[in-house]
């Protein structure tokens, strides 16, 4: 009976030691790890950060064929950040992270009195007037698209949503593990603060 007590407590010593050298020797690098595919993938759900959405109005004035409008216009609208075009470099125990191109998104809205003809006229026949056809109210709504993006940069609304997406990333990434399999520094860099030019 004793030795067999005297057996387990050698092998709880033998075991307990092994231990606490397989814990206090340094780790080695992990082969093949992959910042970016792990957690790109661990985050592939979140396809888009959405850190803006626009809702404000907007007066258009147009003319198509020497047909003029004068209208009311509310803009619906998001400034989006594609998670998968995170560019992820890594430097030493460093992990850089890089804000991607936003998307602007102009969406037409069709909430009631969301978009109101305030005058229309035509400008080339005085006593036989045309009216605007459904054709070029089209062209004139995608002219007001274009206008309403640049609207959305020149009112610092793309530089205001970079800077909260930076801030929503910061979070996100705390906690990513580095190229060593170890909690090392994330940085989130903003290339554009001002936001990317139109296309």
């Amino acid at each position: 009976m004793i030795k067999w007590t005297k057996l387990i407590i050698i092998l709880l010593v033998v075991a307990a030691a092994g231990f606490l050298i397989w814990i206090t020797l340094p780790s080695r690098p992990i082969e093949g790890y992959k910042t970016r595919d792990s957690r790109i993938k661990s985050i592939s759900r979140m396809v888009d950060l959405c850190t803006s959405d626009i809702h404000e109005e907007m007066a258009i004035k147009d003319s198509v064929n020497g047909k003029w409008i004068v209208a009311r216009q509310t803009i619906a609208g998001h400034i989006r950040f594609d998670l998968d075009s995170l560019k992820i470099e890594e430097r030493g125990d460093t992990t850089v992270i890089y804000l991607p191109p936003e998307r602007v998104d102009i969406l037409e809205n069709d909430s009631p009195g969301s978009y109101v003809v305030l005058d229309s006229w035509d400008g080339v026949h005085t006593f036989f007037p045309r009216t605007l056809t459904a054709k070029e109210e089209n062209i004139i709504k995608r002219r007001w698209q274009e206008k309403a993006k640049k609207r959305v940069y020149e009112r610092g609304y793309v530089r205001l949503a970079r800077a909260n997406a930076v801030d929503a990333l910061s979070p996100l990434f705390s906690r990513m593990k580095g190229p060593f399999g170890k909690q090392g520094p994330v940085i989130i860099v903003d290339p554009a603060p001002e936001g990317y030019p139109l296309p």
